[in-house]
């Protein structure tokens, strides 16, 4: 009897060692640290630090306020002495909706007020269905599908949750308040880099602002959050941990840090990481816009491009064809630059003689590092006009033919100009002869830069003989 007494009390107290307490909410105003990494494929980094209250060995603790869009299988968790055990992420949220959805097969109370008395009547029913649309209700020994009244709820269950929380079952080495580190990607916020350049009467340097714009889509308010920005296509395929670590802050940087504006930048695991100077509030479906950068004489050259649309094999020709504006930079520091500059759109304005800005074009930008050369494609010149056709064509022999093009170039502008003709042409190609010299851009594509003179006309000619066997 006293062994049988024993047995009990040692299974009792095993029972008695696993049961969990009801979960211990944390709540935004426990956080001592927020830091937000946003990625530029519309993914953000949330390292979320918060105090917590644990007890020796065994803790359930919830954490609300996550963003709705977390993506749950990239939740790492850290503090001193805890170790995680279980997680859940509860999603669905307190509404209309889910709480009728809960309520199916369960007996509901239903109000009905009579429109002429004012009257209200409450019943017993029980929800048999529930599709979105109008409740399929039991009252009475009727059915009804068209009830008039509304359902009324006398709890809500507990799997709802007025926002996204996620719930942990921790194992703690010690009892005491730790700083409980919760790390997770979300998707719903995103950046992008935007610049605003004004050029000069000149048309030789510019200044340069830029901003970057953050988007948050998810349901949270993230506020006072230390912001970090990163530039570049991270490979969202690889484990959670190996993306956090890569942003930790052991990682080792390429270089340090260079200050620009607002905002200081350095490269870090082949990215490049922006970090806003003082905290922010980025919140529910806000978009704002900080300043990135800003440089004034930023050096910048007018070139004009035109690209044949002749060929070496059709007849065709063109007339009345414009070249396109591009604008050059170099992103270095003897030209006013010399920074890592974000991928984005480049908007550039100048002003007109009465002292006023237009807008003159804009193009995107690739991330472009430091002393890399930007091209702006800006639209067509109005003043300049390019007409060409072929003028022959011989076949020589199987395989072997020869071409004559000639290329006239316009110039309605008061001032000498050059643009840049570009040819492409098949493989197995041999320049014969040109009125102008030629240079080799690759296997396929040569160039002229063809000097026009102000309010004049410049003719290339060019023959051209191809091998195909």
């Amino acid at each position: 009897m006293k062994k049988s007494l024993l047995m009990f009390v040692a299974l009792l107290g095993g029972v008695a060692t696993t049961v969990w307490a009801a979960p211990k909410e944390v709540p935004v105003s426990d956080r001592t640290s927020l830091t937000m990494t946003i990625y530029n494929q519309g993914r953000a980094l949330v390292n979320d630090t918060r105090r917590v209250d644990l007890t020796q060995d065994k803790n359930t603790v919830s954490f609300l306020d996550i963003s709705n869009q977390v993506m749950p299988e990239t939740v790492l968790i850290k503090a001193a002495g805890v170790s995680m055990l279980e997680q859940n992420f509860n999603f669905d949220l307190l509404n209309h909706y889910n709480m009728m959805k809960k309520a199916v097969g369960t007996d509901v109370d239903v109000e009905w007020i009579n429109p002429a008395t004012g009257v209200a009547t409450t019943q017993k029913a029980r929800l048999l269905a529930f599709d979105g649309g109008d409740p399929v209700l039991k009252i009475g020994n009727k059915i009804e599908t068209r009830y008039p009244g509304r359902v009324v709820f006398n709890s809500v269950p507990a799997s709802l949750h007025a926002k996204p929380t996620l719930i942990f079952d921790l194992s703690s080495t010690k009892a005491g308040t730790e700083n409980v580190e919760l790390s997770y990607l979300t998707t719903g916020i995103s950046w992008s880099a935007d610049y605003v350049a004004e050029l000069n009467d000149a048309e030789n340097e510019l200044s340069l602002n830029g901003l970057v714009t953050l988007t948050n889509n998810t349901q949270v308010n993230y506020e006072n959050a230390a912001l970090q920005l990163v530039a570049g296509d991270a490979n969202m395929s690889a484990p959670a941990p190996v993306l956090m670590r890569a942003m930790a802050k052991d990682a080792i940087y390429d270089e340090v840090g260079n200050a620009i504006g607002n905002m200081t930048s350095e490269a870090v695991s082949g990215y490049y990481l922006y970090t806003l100077n003082r905290p922010t509030d980025i919140m529910s479906n806000q978009t704002k816009q900080v300043s990135l950068l800003s440089g004034d004489q930023v050096k910048a050259e007018r070139h004009y491009l035109y690209t044949s649309p002749l060929s070496v094999n059709s007849a065709y020709s063109f007339k009345d064809e414009k070249p396109s504006i591009q604008l050059k930079i170099q992103n270095s520091e003897s030209d006013g630059l010399g920074m890592p500059l974000p991928k984005g759109t480049v908007r550039v304005y100048k002003k007109d003689s009465r002292n006023r800005l237009i807008f003159i074009g804009e193009d995107g930008i690739n991330h472009t590092a430091k002393n890399q050369e930007i091209t702006l494609t800006l639209g067509e010149d109005f003043d300049l006009t390019v007409k060409g056709k072929r003028v022959n064509y011989t076949t020589l022999s199987k395989g072997l033919y020869e071409a004559s093009f000639e290329v006239s170039f316009m110039n309605a502008k008061t001032r000498e100009v050059t643009i840049r003709f570009e040819q492409n042409l098949p493989n197995g190609w041999k320049i014969l002869s040109e009125s102008l010299k030629s240079q080799k851009e690759n296997a396929n594509t040569i160039f002229w830069n063809v000097s026009v003179p102000a309010e004049g006309e410049t003719i290339l000619t060019y023959k051209v003989q191809v091998k195909t066997e």
